[in-house]
């Protein structure tokens, strides 16, 4: 049933962006609503497997999911990092202004075309009730697919004590960010993953309190490629969510993709395809075509190219950051579900995509790498909820270690969190906000020409929105933390 939901929330985007298109006809409104209809009871079908979640476990889901949520910064009441300046500009921006809506740049109509999933429903909120009820939609609607990822995952472990192991570990996982920091003799940062220049895989803590719409995507796409992996789920319901997620991180997408390959390439080895495992993804993806085809419009300026990268700092990032999960995953391989293909992909992965670039920086690294760290992080969760006498030498205690230095990274940022003043209630449009710390990169990724924009894909009635901005973007100062 959670599943289900999650499933219905993200194809109820594609709904919404229908109309924030203005394209939103009643036929192409109803088609959605019963193609959505459709594809939930199928993945509920599909997932029937889960089983039932009790209520007092999706309860504490959901509470530890508002813990991290308003520790990162949402709502306010904690310090939120300086990505959220520009996040809380376009939420604003889509609140404030009809749809759909255009900014004229050099005189030219110009499309918000952000991956803008997380933002829709709080933007509609926002409209009708005021900038509260739009920051409170934000936060409940990220804490109810966080809890709800966490309570689905939690049917992995099979005693309360593997799913506190398995709830530690996804918390303190990532990379030995402070032991890089070390042997790179870095003054200490505040932001610790980013040792490595050029280079950077995110702790779950940082994906958490910096892009949370990039986290959901890449950790529900690891997190059902493991439970297809357990037969929890069939491989059309897995295959049916990740095309889904490209509205909220088409990056974290693509990092899903090689585990689709090898989830179809299992069951074609195994004879286990279903009629049902194509035509349950079949239809997720003919409900995303809008939302696919509004993300690749005018992306001439975003493209892909190789990434140049440092040989030495790339090897030294690689043994630091990844290579200490994979030896015990493989040392431990005969015991796990998940086989020796996980880690083996999963190295292999996140070995390649340092190399890649799509856009101006490494977003592409950092996020299509999340699939696969959840991936590892979920097998070293199993193995921890498997060891049944901690009093014994062997792998757990080398995994337990190597958490307890990576725990440093999501420490450093939650202290970060509590003792910087919160910033908020921003005046400013998507530009002066990007300005304030990006003005060094374009905003291509952002931003779509309407003349390059497929005409269907935009409604006759935009309205076109001046750029005027105030003096200032906010009451206070916006502190930059060290490492970024």
């Amino acid at each position: 049933m959670v599943l289900a939901m999650i499933v219905a929330w993200l194809a109820l985007d594609q709904i919404l962006l229908l109309l924030y298109l203005g394209i939103a006809s009643s036929l192409l409104v109803l088609t959605g609503l019963v193609g959505t209809a459709c594809l939930t009871l199928l993945v509920r079908r599909g997932g029937s497997a889960i089983g039932p979640i009790p209520l007092a476990r999706l309860g504490l889901c959901l509470l530890a999911a508002l813990l991290v949520m308003v520790l990162g910064g949402e709502g306010r009441l904690f310090y939120a990092n300086i990505d959220w300046q520009v996040r809380d500009a376009v939420l604003r921006d889509m609140a404030t202004n009809p749809w759909p809506f255009a900014y004229i740049v050099d005189g030219t109509p110009t499309l918000l075309r952000a991956p803008i999933g997380m933002y829709l429903l709080p933007a509609l909120a926002w409209k009708a009730a005021g900038a509260t009820a739009g920051t409170v939609t934000l936060v409940a609607q990220n804490t109810l697919l966080l809890g709800g990822l966490l309570a689905i995952g939690s049917v992995l472990f099979e005693t309360a004590r593997g799913r506190a192991l398995a709830l530690v570990t996804m918390l303190a996982f990532g990379g030995l960010d402070i032991v890089g920091n070390i042997l790179t003799r870095q003054p200490l940062l505040d932001h610790l993953d980013g040792w490595s220049p050029g280079l950077q895989f995110s702790s779950d803590i940082t994906l958490a309190f910096w892009v949370p719409q990039h986290a959901f995507a890449g950790w529900i796409a690891g997190l059902l490629y493991m439970l297809y992996r357990t037969d929890r789920v069939r491989l059309g319901t897995f295959l049916a969510v990740v095309p889904l997620t490209a509205l909220w991180s088409p990056l974290a997408m693509i990092g899903a993709l090689p585990w689709a390959g090898l989830a179809a390439f299992r069951s074609l080895k195994e004879r286990q395809l279903r009629v049902g495992d194509i035509l349950v993804p079949g239809l997720a993806t003919l409900l995303v075509l809008p939302g696919l085809a509004f993300l690749a419009a005018a992306g001439d300026n975003v493209g892909i190219r190789p990434y140049p990268v440092n040989l030495a700092l790339y090897l030294l990032c690689i043994d630091i950051e990844v290579v200490p999960w994979l030896f015990p995953a493989l040392a431990l391989r005969a015991r796990s579900p998940f086989g020796w293909s996980a880690p083996v992909l999963a190295m292999g992965v996140l070995a390649v995509i340092p190399f890649i670039q799509i856009g101006w920086s490494i977003d592409f690294m950092m996020r299509a790498s999340i699939p696969s760290q959840t991936v590892f992080a979920l097998i070293m969760a199993d193995i921890l909820a498997r060891t049944t006498d901690w009093r014994t030498r062997g792998w757990h205690w080398f995994i337990a270690a190597m958490l307890c230095l990576s725990a440093v990274t999501g420490l450093h940022e939650i202290r970060r969190a509590v003792t910087l003043p919160a910033v908020g209630g921003g005046t400013c449009t998507f530009f002066k906000a990007w300005d304030q710390e990006f003005a060094h990169y374009p905003k291509s990724s952002y931003l779509a020409p309407a003349p390059k924009m497929p005409r269907w894909l935009i409604g006759p009635n935009v309205t076109l929105v001046p750029i005027e901005e105030p003096a200032n973007c906010w009451d206070r100062p916006w502190i930059r933390p060290l490492g970024v």
